[in-house]
């Protein structure tokens, strides 16, 4: 039941995710949303035990939360980083997550 329920909920926030690619999400808010969305699919991919998925979500997480920032700041510079970059938090986040280099 459990498997089940990972499945229908990552699938549901799959479903989210290509919505808001699809419609264009164009607020920061939206971009946020679209984070948090893929962050909830990172960790229930992570909990199944689907590393590559879950980094991948990560890294489309990454990108939403990136180009919030930029909108909300005007700070391009805000979007240069990556889940694989050098930082103590990144890498404190791809061994959560089981993302390799």
């Amino acid at each position: 039941m459990v498997k089940s329920e990972k499945c229908f909920a990552t699938l549901g926030a799959a479903f989210v995710l290509a919505f808001a690619s699809v419609a264009g999400a164009d607020t920061a808010r939206d971009h946020r949303a679209a984070s948090a969305t893929a962050m909830r699919v990172a960790s229930i991919q992570s909990q199944a035990g689907d590393a590559a998925h879950a980094c991948a979500a990560l890294s489309q997480s990454l990108e939403a939360y990136r180009k919030a920032l930029v909108q909300e700041t005007g700070d391009a510079e805000a979007a240069a980083s990556s889940i694989y970059d050098d930082s103590d938090g990144m890498a404190e986040v791809r061994a959560r997550f089981g993302c390799k280099r």
